[in-house]
């Protein structure tokens, strides 16, 4: 008797604890990907690892690299990258979105992002890169340029 009820009160309290995570939505989000040694960068090699790693860029650098290691991702991960003009020069934009790029992979391995310098100088300033992993902030790397 007192197994049964032992049995039905875990039984209740983890249909209870699946109930709080569902939410109102009705979905879970789990992912096993995680993201580490995110690493800004002049450039990187042929598998993605960075090459003369730095935080401030200058304002002719050709492009601008992010390397980051992903681990044990499933398939159909999303890596979004979003680089962000957080303020300087420019002085009406303030946390204006530059870009944003997303790559679906799995696996581990090191995968990387860039912005290209386009047709001007990038503008002097702090800036960041923010790394999402299916949808959910992993990483946020400040950088300047000056």
């Amino acid at each position: 008797m007192r197994r049964n009820l032992s049995r039905m009160l875990v039984i209740s309290l983890l249909s209870a604890l699946i109930l709080l995570s569902v939410g109102c939505e009705g979905e879970v989000s789990f992912t096993t990907a995680k993201l580490s040694e995110a690493t800004m960068a002049l450039g990187v090699t042929d598998d993605n690892k960075p090459v003369n790693a730095t935080k401030v860029f200058s304002p002719d650098t050709e492009e601008i690299f992010c390397s980051v290691k992903l681990s044990n991702a499933p398939s159909d991960t999303q890596v979004t990258s979003v680089w962000i003009y957080v303020g300087g020069e420019e002085e009406d934009l303030t946390n204006y979105e530059i870009d944003n790029y997303s790559v679906i992979t799995e696996g581990t391995r090191y995968i990387n992002f860039s912005l290209p310098r386009g047709d001007n100088a990038f503008p002097k300033g702090d800036y960041k890169l923010v790394l999402y992993v299916d949808g959910k902030e992993s990483v946020a790397l400040p950088f300047t340029v000056r």
